[in-house]
C-alpha cells in the first residue's frame, strides 16, 4: 500500500517544478544526512525545472542549535560549486528567514526571462459546444429543485 502511495506521488512530481521561478533547497545545519541528500533533490530539480534559469537557494536551517554537524563553510562551498544562493537561518528565531526570501524574489527579479509573459506557453482553452450551452438555460448556477 506504501509503494502505491510512493508511485502517485512521484507521477506529481513533475508539476510540483513545472515553471518554477525560484526553488528553495533546506537542510537542519545540526543533521549531517540531510546535507547529504541535497545533491538528490538537485538532481531532481535539474529533471523537472521547466526554466533552465530557475533561482535556486540553499537554505542551511536551525543555526540557534548548538549540536551543529554541517559548518557555515561547508554549506556556502556546496552552493558556489553549484552556482546557488546561500544563507543560514532559524526558523525558530526567525533569525535571516525574511532575508532569505528578499533575496530570493529580488534574484528573480533580476533574471531576464523569468517574467517575459511572451515565453511562457499558454494552455488548451476548453469552450462549450454550442448544443451544451442550448441545454444549460440556467447558466452557471442551477437551483437544485
Amino acid at each position: 500500500y506504501l509503494l502505491k502511495i510512493l508511485t502517485n506521488l512521484k507521477t506529481l512530481t513533475p508539476s510540483y517544478y513545472r515553471g518554477a521561478q525560484g526553488v528553495v533547497l533546506v537542510y537542519d545545519v545540526t543533521r549531517k544526512d540531510t546535507f547529504a541528500g541535497l545533491e538528490s533533490w538537485l538532481n531532481e530539480l535539474e529533471m523537472y525545472t521547466t526554466k533552465s534559469n530557475t533561482v535556486k537557494m540553499l537554505v542551511g536551517n536551525k543555526t540557534d542549535k548548538p549540536d551543529r554537524e554541517v559548518e557555515r563553510r561547508e554549506g556556502l562551498q556546496f552552493a558556489r560549486k553549484r552556482s546557488l544562493l546561500f544563507i543560514e537561518t532559524s526558523a525558530k528565531t526567525q533569525d535571516g528567514v525574511q532575508h532569505a526570501f528578499e533575496e530570493l524574489v529580488i534574484k528573480i527579479l533580476q533574471t531576464p526571462g523569468l517574467w517575459d509573459k511572451s515565453t511562457e506557453k499558454r494552455g488548451v482553452q476548453l469552450m462549450e459546444s454550442s448544443a451544451q450551452q442550448k441545454k444549460s438555460l440556467c447558466g452557471a448556477y442551477c437551483p437544485l429543485s
